[in-house]
């Protein structure tokens, strides 16, 4: 498939599968980032897309996925945050580290997008400064700044909402 094939054939279904998007990851940053995401894996497989029956249904399952795989990953991340929240707050059920992911999550939600990224990084994906800065094309201080902005921020509002 051609590069005006695929405009031709593929995105004039973007709509509906920013609106499946949408629904299913109810935030429209996370929901552009998921169309992206589905797009360029739809646009690597350009070959195999000419054998596709049904171009429209193979394009909603495509951001279906993606979306579902994100809220998985969303889930796994501040499941994780909440086991190294555990340590800090001192809780001892399973609620609690719920609920003090919960807390988290909310927390990590309200940083500024640059800080919130990289904050991510670092905390679920185990990356290193430089390995963030070569994702994001930041500099190495830059995220070194973010993240300690982002963890100093995710502080202040967990002591000021919380008293943590």
């Amino acid at each position: 498939m051609t590069e005006k094939e695929f405009k031709e054939t593929v995105l004039p279904h973007h709509r509906m599968m920013l609106a499946e998007a949408m629904r299913l990851l109810k935030d429209r940053d996370e929901a552009l980032d998921c169309l992206q995401d589905a797009m360029t894996s739809l646009w690597k497989s350009r070959i195999e897309l000419a054998k596709v029956s049904n171009l429209k249904a193979y394009c909603l399952r495509t951001v279906s996925n993606r979306a579902l795989e994100m809220i998985r990953q969303s889930h796994v991340s501040y499941s994780e945050y909440g086991k190294d929240l555990q340590s800090d707050v001192k809780s001892d059920s399973a609620v609690e580290i719920s609920e003090n992911a919960a807390i988290l999550k909310k927390a990590i939600k309200l940083l500024p997008e640059n800080e919130r990224k990289v904050v991510l990084m670092k905390a679920i994906n185990g990356l290193s400064s430089e390995e963030i800065a070569e994702a994001t094309g930041l500099t190495s201080n830059n995220v070194r700044v973010l993240l300690y902005r982002g963890r100093k921020r995710i502080k202040d509002y967990l002591k000021k909402k919380y008293g943590l």
